[in-house]
């Protein structure tokens, strides 16, 4: 929901895709049409009450209008939740501008009064009769996708209702969802986004925010392994995780965070350190989140892989590409959604957009870091994408060094501290303590650091509070 001062902020933009303006709803029907475009393209807004100029003149609301505009909504197929809000232009609310809003639809083509519409730049026109048979021949696939399928074996109470409220909240922040959502239930939130059609719930819904997912769902994997050299001989740390995608998407950045070496600087004028990762993490997450909405996951055996070697990393998905998709074509911005319902909660929750802009996102992220630009692979059995690293980050020689020399034996936990130390320049304790795979208490690392101090394997500098330790050097 906006405010006045939101609408003018929002008129001042001027028509655009988007964006349409009616002066009253003696243009209903027009209005309407544009609506149904919006449904059939990315989704916008009319506003009604403004000029063509951008004037903000307002109308009267009556009953009689209202009932018009419900009606006009019921002539939308298939049916759709119009937004409808009313924002007076004063106190004494005589003269109120009525705001009409749709997402982009998931059952393309929408029609309305029988007639398919679409959007192009700032004009609302009827739909050609090729685009038209497109869509219905995507929407045709819709109707049998995975992750539409019911699964009546779940209950709402089987999903983290936690999760689900953060990512309406998202939504609502970033206006990808009425501000009325954080006052609805559960299931009403699972019908708005899709989620629970008819009553009852989707893979979707479990794939997103499922608390039990490795019996019904073993797809709902991810297989990560840091190996030694260049190939996958010899493993230095594996690792597997069930879970929905938030939180396998977590887990992917912890580990990924714990693997990559990441330099940290003070700069002269700041306070706080600066870290930089051997690959920006921003472009990471993009990846691993197109992956996660992008697979197919009606492939039970299927997966989501992460594997980091000394000079890269490559991130892949089961499934190849969608049926008319090429890497040409994505490159330049196409996009085809395997999963629009998983998308689209990506999308609300501001994790992706909806411009098939992915992969020039994560082309540029890294080229602004100064790191190679990433490598982009599919056929019909995987997409997977690489990420060479500018330098090697293989273990230094002195792994078990000092420590071997004595005669003594690591522990676990002392081994993957040096491993931690290995991939950084120097850690203070509690980025250390962060890092860990099982969290301990921090007299615990204490311990631990001093005992490797006394090994000759780590060395510290600094006092107290400022205190970072760092590999010793050979």
């Amino acid at each position: 929901m906006i405010d006045i001062e939101q609408l003018r902020t929002l008129v001042k933009q001027g028509e655009n895709h988007n964006l349409e303006f009616k002066k009253t709803t003696g243009l209903l029907d027009a209005a309407f049409e544009s609506l149904c475009a919006f449904l059939n393209t990315d989704g916008g807004t009319v506003l009604i009450g403004v000029s063509n100029e951008g004037n903000i003149v307002g109308q009267e609301v009556t009953d009689k209008i209202q009932q018009n505009i419900s009606n006009a909504i019921s002539k939308i197929e298939p049916p759709y939740k119009v937004t409808v809000q009313y924002i007076p232009l004063d106190e004494t609310k005589e003269r109120s501008v009525i705001v009409l809003k749709v997402l982009a639809g998931t059952h393309k083509p929408y029609f309305y009064n029988s007639s398919p519409y679409q959007r192009e730049q700032t004009v609302t026109k009827r739909m050609p009769k090729q685009l038209y048979d497109e869509l219905v021949t995507e929407r045709a696939q819709l109707d049998f996708l995975w992750e539409d399928r019911p699964a009546p074996e779940y209950k709402v109470d089987d999903l983290d209702h936690n999760l689900l409220e953060g990512v309406v909240r998202k939504a609502v922040e970033t206006h990808r969802m009425p501000e009325e959502a954080l006052r609805q239930s559960i299931p009403q939130l699972l019908e708005a986004l899709d989620l629970m059609p008819n009553g009852t719930l989707n893979n979707a819904a479990i794939v997103l925010f499922g608390k039990k997912t490795s019996y019904n769902y073993p797809q709902c994997l991810l297989q990560m392994a840091r190996f030694k050299g260049l190939d996958r001989n010899e493993f230095l740390d594996i690792d597997d995780a069930h879970g929905n995608v938030f939180e396998l998407m977590d887990k992917a950045m912890l580990f990924i965070r714990r693997q990559l070496p990441v330099a940290a600087k003070i700069p002269s004028d700041k306070l706080e350190r600066v870290e930089t990762p051997i690959i920006p993490f921003a472009a990471i997450r993009e990846v691993l989140y197109n992956a996660f909405c992008h697979r197919d996951y009606s492939i039970r055996g299927g997966s989501i892989g992460l594997a980091i070697y000394d000079d890269r990393m490559e991130i892949f998905s089961h499934g190849g590409l969608p049926l008319g998709a090429t890497m040409e074509k994505i490159k330049g911005g196409f996009s085809k959604r395997r999963n629009p319902i998983i998308a689209d909660v990506f999308y609300r929750a501001d994790l992706i957009e909806k411009w098939g802009r992915g992969i020039q996102k994560i082309i540029s992220t890294c080229l602004e870091a100064d790191d190679p630009e990433p490598e982009f692979f599919a056929d019909a059995l995987e997409f997977k994408v690489t990420f060479r690293f500018p330098y090697s980050i293989k273990p230094p020689v002195y792994e078990i060094r000092q420590a071997t020399a004595t005669g003594h034996k690591l522990s676990k936990r002392q081994s993957e501290i040096v491993d931690i130390l290995s991939q950084h320049e120097a850690l203070p304790a509690k980025d250390i303590l962060a890092l860990l795979s099982v969290p301990v208490p921090e007299r615990t690392l204490r311990y631990e650091l001093l005992a490797l101090k006394k090994l000759g394997v780590i060395e510290s500098k600094g006092q107290t509070h400022h205190k970072v330790w760092m590999i010793t050097k050979p």
